[in-house]
């Protein structure tokens, strides 16, 4: 039984490999139609029988001359249209009625309130005792200005303090509960040169910067989250005046970007503000955004995403460049130590960053804050930049201080980005290179297709036994000599009894095939065509095809198979 078996598989084998060797040999049979037939430019000169070598070598030459070009420039179109497909230019049917002013956010050097946090410490950590609320009241001060660069200092001032008191309130409870407060930290706010209460219009946000107050901010920060703010503060083209005039009440940072975006550490103080200082700022808008054309290429070409096409988990609302990077970061540290730093947004089902957690963040900072993990975040599709073209600082008038933020001309500008290059261009240009060059089409693709797949294994097929045979005498003869002269063999004189030959390999029409033993109608054009150019009748070489092969078959000197 086991015998029969490897008997069985044995055979197996041997037609599997058998099917093989006569599958190569229709290839090769397909491979000289297809060259004898093919539309492509110079390709049939190649393999066409009678040719001196040299003629050949000078087709395929050009041929391959003319491959390599159309290849070389298919691929720099096709690398401009992966790096640079879209083009920026001035939107001309642009008019803004409103804009919207940029969000300015100002950060106190100072962002603590010491009596407050005195007062704090010494009810709940100190349990009324001063001296420990001396001791314990530069925590909760440092709290107010957490960030990755002084985390290590929180843990060290952390150590003196009871940890089951401690963990009585979370970290950001705790920062909550010591923050300078909007009334200690402004004088007097204008808006349109209007007075303005600071305090309505100035919302407090905890993030990497500590504690801030915002004018027209996305968000506001309470000890338990953060809430989306109102509508944002427009400006009109008849307002008396389009600006923000506000004094802090003690050295600031000051940066100022646009509304559509979520502060933190990604942006940087375009203002440092001192006591007895008036500062003017002069800005102006700069608007693009990309036509929907755009959307038919990849995040990749076009360099942007917009607004509702990835939807971030931490930040749903719509996307931004900031809240993408910022979700980057939240990700990296909830990975590493298993929680949410208390600067951040508060995350459902995320727990938040305690005490014990400092030397976890300290230790990866560097991973964290790292931007080269954040690359999968691009800008946003349509995005507005507020640049300073004006900055005017003045100290010798102690009896006028303050900030000014004001557009130095009325938004009058938009870009627009749209598609330059797109894939019905990039599908032309690929369709004109290749037929200059080589005559190739969709259709010449599906024909080379054709000829190696269905038409090899059709004659596979329906030719097998005739295969075998042509296989079987090319194994026993001798390979064909070589002849390197120039001359056409076709001129030399035919023997007296030598049978006529082919290049081309003879197969046999399969049994029942209409029109079997009959010469096709081009078949025949050709060969009374082509026999008037000579004097002599055209010898081709043998290849191994004597007349015993030829006997039984008819007597065209042309093949005879129809898939």
């Amino acid at each position: 039984m086991r015998q029969e078996k490897h008997v069985h598989e044995t055979t197996r084998r041997q037609r599997a490999l058998e099917t093989l060797v006569i599958f190569r040999r229709s290839l090769i049979y397909q491979t000289k139609e297809f060259f004898q037939n093919s539309t492509l430019h110079g390709v049939r000169y190649i393999a066409e029988t009678g040719r001196p070598i040299g003629e050949k070598f000078m087709w395929f030459c050009f041929t391959s001359i003319g491959a390599v070009t159309a290849l070389v420039i298919i691929m720099s179109l096709w690398e401009k249209f992966q790096t640079n497909p879209t083009i920026t230019g001035l939107d001309t049917d642009f008019h803004n009625q409103n804009v919207v002013f940029p969000t300015t956010v100002v950060c106190p050097e100072a962002a603590f309130d010491h009596e407050k946090s005195y007062a704090a410490v010494y009810k709940s950590l100190a349990n009324y005792d001063d001296a420990r609320a001396q001791m314990f009241a530069p925590f909760l001060e440092l709290l107010t200005s957490l960030n990755f660069g002084n985390i290590r200092d929180a843990k060290l001032l952390s150590e003196s303090i009871p940890k089951d008191q401690l963990e009585e309130h979370t970290v950001r409870q705790w920062a909550f509960e010591g923050h300078i407060s909007c009334e200690s930290t402004f004088v007097s706010c204008k808006y349109r040169d209007e007075d303005i209460p600071c305090c309505d219009h100035f919302e407090p946000i905890y993030t990497e910067h500590g504690f801030c107050y915002a004018f027209n901010s996305r968000f506001k920060s309470t000890a338990a989250e953060d809430i989306k703010t109102g509508a944002p503060h427009d400006l009109y083209e008849t307002d008396k005046k389009w600006a923000l005039f506000f004094v802090p009440n003690s050295t600031s940072r000051i940066f100022i970007f646009s509304n559509e975006e979520y502060f933190g550490s990604d942006f940087n103080a375009q203002i440092d503000w001192s006591e007895s200082q008036l500062v003017e700022v002069r800005i102006s808008k700069k608007n693009t955004y990309t036509t929907d054309d755009a959307r038919q290429l990849s995040i990749g070409q076009r360099k942007c995403i917009f607004s509702d096409e990835v939807k971030l988990n931490y930040f749903p609302e719509a996307y931004t460049f900031s809240s993408c990077m910022k979700q980057c970061r939240m990700n990296k540290a909830i990975k590493l130590c298993k929680c949410n730093p208390p600067f951040y947004k508060p995350i459902n089902n995320v727990p938040m960053c305690m005490v014990k957690d400092f030397d976890c963040l300290d230790e990866f900072k560097a991973n964290i804050t790292n931007i080269k993990d954040c690359l999968q975040c691009e800008l946003s599709c349509s995005k507005t930049v507020f640049n300073i073209d004006k900055l005017i600082k003045i100290v010798d008038r102690p009896e006028s201080t303050g900030v000014l933020v004001e557009f130095l001309t009325w938004p009058i500008i938009r870009y627009k980005r749209e598609v330059l290059f797109g894939w019905v261009d990039l599908l032309v240009s690929f369709g004109g290179i290749a037929s200059l060059f080589l005559g190739f089409s969709l259709l010449s693709g599906v024909e080379i297709i054709y000829y190696f797949t269905l038409r090899a294994c059709c004659m596979v097929y329906k030719n097998r036994q005739e295969l075998y045979e042509i296989e079987e005498r090319i194994r026993k003869e001798p390979p064909p000599s070589i002849d390197l002269q120039l001359r056409l063999k076709s001129h030399s004189t035919l023997r007296v009894g030598a049978a006529p030959s082919s290049a081309v390999l003879l197969v046999k029409p399969a049994a029942g095939e209409p029109g079997g033993g009959v010469q096709r109608k081009h078949e025949k054009n050709f060969y009374n065509n082509t026999k008037n150019l000579y004097r002599t009748p055209k010898v081709l070489p043998d290849h191994g095809y004597g007349s015993n092969t030829m006997k039984s078959w008819k007597d065209s000197d042309q093949a005879q198979y129809m898939p």
